[in-house]
C-alpha cells in the first residue's frame, strides 16, 4: 500500500513530549520548552502530507505545543485519554511507554475520526483561563467551608481564624475573577452577544454562559444529538437480544454539565416550558435526577439552536 498522509502522535510530559511518525514509524525526542517545539515545529516542516497531529490532555503541560501547531497552521486534535487508552487495548497494546504512546496515538489519528482543533480569539483565550481559575477557588472554598465546619469548637483560635482568613481571601479573588470575566466580555463585541444569547434562557446567569463558551465551542456548530451527547446528557442504550437494560448518561464534558445542573434548578422555578418537562416526567414515575437531566437536555438543545441561529446572523445579516 502507498501512504500518501502522514500522522503524528505526540505524547507529552512535564519537560519533554515523544513522537511516532507514521507510516514510517519514525520516533524523535523533544524538551518540552520553547527551544524544544521550535525544533518540532522545524522538523515538520521538512514533512510532506501531514494530515493528522493527535496528543492528549495532560493538565496544561500540552498547552504551549498547542498553541504553536495552532499558530503554525497544523491540524492538530486533541482526544481523551481514555479513549487512546481503549484503543489501545483494542488493538491489543497492554504496555505503555513513551514509545508507545506515541505509537497509539499517531495510529489512533490513521484509524480514527478526530475533530481538528481551531485556535481561539485573545479574548476567548483569556475567558477560558478566568474560567479555569474561577472553577479552582470555588473548589478551594467548598474545602475551606468543610474545614471550618468540621473544626472542633475547642480547637484553637487561631486555627479558626486562618480558615475565616482564607475564606474571606478566596472570595475576594472569586469576585475579581467574575469582575475580570465581565471586563473580558466587554472588550470583545463578538464574546459579549454569544453570552447575551447564551443568557436569554432563564436560568442560565453570567459565570455559567462564561463557563459554556470557554468549554462548549462547538455550540451552534452541531445538531442536537450531537451536542447533547458530546456534554453527556444523552441516555445510551443498554440493550442486548432480548434483554432491555436501563437507560444512562455517560462521559461527556463534566464541567458543563455541573455548570448546566445548577442552571436547571432555577429553571424548573422560573421557566413554564422547563418546569412542564421537569413535571410530566416527575408524573410518569421518574426519579427527580432524571427529569432534571431531561431539563438540562432540554436546555443545551435550545441554547445550541439559538447559537446556531446567532452565527447564521453574523455571516449572512
Amino acid at each position: 500500500m502507498t501512504y500518501t498522509s502522514r500522522f503524528v502522535g505526540i505524547d507529552i510530559s512535564k519537560s519533554s513530549f515523544d513522537i511516532c511518525v507514521l507510516p514510517e514509524a519514525r520516533f524523535e525526542s523533544f524538551a518540552n520548552d520553547g527551544v524544544g517545539i521550535a525544533r518540532f515545529l522545524a522538523f515538520l516542516a521538512g514533512l510532506d502530507g501531514i494530515e493528522r497531529l493527535v496528543l492528549e490532555p495532560t493538565g496544561g503541560y500540552e498547552r504551549g505545543l498547542v498553541d504553536a501547531l495552532l499558530a503554525a497552521d497544523l491540524p492538530v486534535a486533541r482526544v481523551n485519554a481514555k479513549q487512546i487508552r481503549q484503543f489501545a487495548r483494542a488493538c491489543g497494546r497492554l504496555s505503555k511507554t513513551d514509545r508507545i504512546d506515541a505509537f497509539v496515538l499517531a495510529d489512533y489519528a490513521r484509524r480514527m475520526e478526530s475533530k481538528v482543533l481551531r485556535p481561539s480569539s485573545p479574548a476567548q483565550a483569556t475567558l477560558i483561563e478566568l474560567v479555569s481559575r474561577y472553577r479552582q477557588l470555588s473548589h478551594m472554598i467548598v474545602q475551606e467551608k468543610n474545614r471550618r465546619e468540621k473544626a472542633n469548637s475547642k480547637a484553637d483560635a487561631r486555627a479558626r481564624a486562618w480558615i475565616e482568613e482564607t475564606l474571606a481571601f478566596l472570595l475576594a479573588q472569586r469576585q475579581a475573577v467574575v469582575e475580570a470575566m465581565e471586563a473580558c466580555l466587554a472588550c470583545d463585541e463578538d464574546l459579549n452577544l454569544k453570552v447575551k444569547v447564551l443568557m436569554s434562557l432563564k436560568g442560565i446567569g453570567l459565570r455559567t454562559a462564561c463557563v459554556l463558551m470557554a468549554g462548549l465551542p462547538e455550540l451552534g456548530t452541531m445538531n442536537k444529538a450531537q451536542i447533547a451527547k458530546l456534554v453527556g446528557v444523552a441516555p445510551i442504550n443498554r440493550d442486548s437480544g432480548q434483554m432491555r437494560g436501563k437507560r444512562m448518561i455517560a462521559g461527556g464534558r463534566k464541567p458543563i454539565r455541573d455548570a448546566l445542573y445548577v442552571a436547571a434548578l432555577p429553571a424548573i422555578r422560573f421557566d413554564p416550558h422547563m418546569k412542564s418537562v421537569f413535571e410530566r416526567l416527575k408524573a410518569k414515575g421518574k426519579p427527580g435526577k432524571v427529569a432534571l437531566v431531561a431539563v438540562m437536555r432540554r436546555m443545551i438543545i435550545i441554547l445550541n439552536a439559538r447559537m446556531r441561529d446567532h452565527r447564521a446572523t453574523v455571516l449572512d445579516p
